[in-house]
């Protein structure tokens, strides 16, 4: 292949996402003008505001710590071939666990210790509430993606519940656990107004990404999600591994609401659930699963939230505005991607041998044996 067809054929993937975003956002101005608005007056303010001002650009980042968190985790699961769509249910019940866990604490031990107990609680809320489905998904063969959504409801319940009885603030009327004091929280960031859960947020995407470059555990999890018979066919622990990736996800969705409930909110309330899943899942897939990317987009997708809460009460626009334009995301990226397919000399053929993986990947038999040698070569030493 030519230079220029590998500098094309490298960068067809993001430019397939960036025109699946121009489309939403012409299908989004569509939408606007049925409803009498005028889209170039709202796609204004909405860059003005987001990322023309100071404080938008604070909020932004903000908002995008938690967002890299789970994308993070989402990352895992979907290049494992596991459908994790019980984000926000993992994440809620992480966010409850932590909350209960710092104002435990807070006040008796150093602050540092108490961020550090309060991540693990929620990290632990998280992966509890993906230890169920997993264990249906590898012991019965449930579909993961209805029992991980069916928890989602659950989810929301018990910490309802949760926060209204037992674990309830009884100083104050409103269902909410006790206030950690704002002293106690997370610092922000040196000549920032954004706090250091955003460091936790880049750190979490650079992990991720070191898992599935450099490691023999991210590389059979890859394998794993392109084909689950070539897996098989390679002797590698199906079962074993589907489950540490819906745990993984799980843990780090837990954290994404410890880093919320340390560095924003400061308790946990009845009911709250801020819908990361959802973005994260357009965000996961316009970055292409691949982790590096989810940084920028991650930020793209903020701003959106961030610039749409803005502009919604001056122009009149609908809140749920954003979410459209997510969905319409969503919609463009699936049609951009078939005819990426389409393009492809080698997409057709590839598919029937290698199943979910994209145009370009070795067959089968390529795979077993480049796992084989990876194998061998990390246990005799060799990165």
């Amino acid at each position: 292949m030519t230079r220029q067809g590998l500098l094309s054929s490298r960068f067809t993937p993001l430019l397939t996402s960036l025109a699946a975003i121009v489309a939403a956002m012409l299908l989004g101005g569509i939408f606007l003008l049925l409803r009498g608005k005028d889209p170039l007056a709202a796609y204004a303010m909405l860059f003005s505001r987001g990322l023309g001002t100071s404080y938008g650009i604070t909020e932004t980042l903000i908002r995008m710590a938690p967002l890299l968190i789970v994308s993070a985790g989402l990352v895992i699961a979907l290049r494992a071939g596991v459908w994790n769509i019980g984000i926000d249910g993992q994440l809620m019940v992480g966010a409850l666990f932590a909350g209960v866990a710092a104002a435990a604490v807070a006040g008796q031990v150093a602050n540092p210790a108490m961020w550090l107990i309060a991540a693990l609680a929620g990290m632990g809320g998280g992966l509890l509430w993906a230890l169920v489905p997993g264990i249906l998904r590898v012991r019965w063969g449930l579909n993961e993606i209805i029992t991980t959504l069916m928890m989602n409801y659950v989810a929301l319940n018990v910490t309802s519940w949760l926060v209204k009885g037992p674990v309830k603030d009884p100083d104050v009327v409103p269902p909410q656990t006790r206030l950690i004091p704002q002293e106690m929280r997370l610092p922000d960031i040196p000549g920032t107004g954004v706090h250091i859960g955003l460091l936790v947020g880049l750190v979490a995407v650079v992990l991720v990404t070191i898992l599935f470059r450099y490691t023999v555990l991210g590389f059979m999890l890859d394998i794993l999600g392109r084909n689950k018979q070539a897996a098989i066919h390679a002797g590698i622990p199906v079962n074993r591994l589907t489950l540490v990736a819906l745990l993984a996800s799980g843990a780090l969705a837990g954290l994404a609401g410890a880093n919320d409930i340390l560095g924003v909110k400061g308790l946990f309330q009845g009911n709250w659930n801020p819908g990361y899943g959802f973005a994260a899942f357009a965000l996961v897939y316009l970055a292409r699963l691949n982790s590096l990317w989810i940084i920028p987009f991650a930020y793209f997708l903020s701003f959106l939230a961030i610039g749409g809460e803005m502009m919604a009460r001056p122009l009149g626009i609908p809140t749920y505005f954003i979410e459209v334009l997510e969905g319409l995301m969503l919609l463009c990226f699936a049609v951009a991607t078939w005819f990426e397919r389409l393009r492809s000399p080698f997409g057709r053929e590839e598919e029937v041998e290698v199943g979910p993986a994209s145009a370009g990947e070795p067959p089968i038999p390529a795979i077993s044996e480049a796992i084989l040698e990876r194998a061998v070569g990390s246990a005799g030493g060799r990165p």
